[in-house]
């Protein structure tokens, strides 16, 4: 009977100890699952955060880009506006000092109003406007700037023809296809390459200042 008692006594200590380890191993697994839910939640909230921060970093880029653009755009567009109105301050200069000349006769070795011939005509011009001294004479004026073609002519630009074996002519360019010189026929006037003398007497034309 006592043998019996003890081996209850047992049973119920081993009962005893199972059921708290039970419960131990229950409470630690259902801890370690609250955590592993926690990460997993603590890693998509972080990686919602870094979208969103992504998100705000490419919306914050793309304005930038938006306000470089509209820079730029407005800076050209200032640019054009502020070339266009020196070309027309430009031109006026040169309109304004011709008039001064016009009519004048041609006198090949002139430089004066009682007769002046084309190479003098321009260097005048050329002093008065933009402040330049350029040689006496064709030949001289021809060595300067750069050679730039027909199409590509602009306002101030020199204009050259050879009008015999050893004859050269120049005119200040103007806008389609017009130019101002002083030519033996006319005096100093105002001329165009489409013309046929001019066309089929064309040689080159010669870029000195930018404008």
């Amino acid at each position: 009977m006592l043998y019996i008692f003890r081996i209850i006594i047992v049973l119920s200590a081993f009962l005893s100890w199972y059921a708290a380890a039970s419960t131990t191993r229950t409470t630690a697994h259902v801890t370690v699952h609250h955590s592993r839910i926690h990460r997993h939640y603590l890693h998509k909230s972080k990686r919602h955060e870094h979208i969103l921060h992504h998100k705000h970093h490419v919306r914050k880029r793309h304005e930038h880009i938006l306000h470089h653009k509209h820079h730029v755009r407005k800076r050209h567009h200032l640019t054009k506006l502020q070339e266009r109105r020196h070309v027309r301050l430009v031109r006026n200069k040169i309109f304004h000092a011709y008039y001064g000349w016009k009519g004048t006769p041609y006198h090949f070795g002139g430089s004066s109003h009682r007769g002046i011939d084309c190479s003098a005509f321009v260097m005048k011009m050329y002093r008065q406007v933009f402040h330049r001294d350029l040689p006496r004479t064709t030949l001289g004026q021809v060595k300067l700037g750069r050679r730039v073609s027909k199409n590509q002519a602009k306002l101030g630009d020199l204009v050259f023809f050879k009008t015999g074996r050893n004859e050269r002519h120049v005119g200040i360019y103007l806008s389609n296809g017009d130019f101002m010189n002083s030519a033996s026929s006319r005096g100093v006037s105002i001329s165009n390459l489409h013309h046929t003398f001019w066309k089929r007497h064309f040689w080159q034309i010669r870029r000195l200042v930018a404008i």
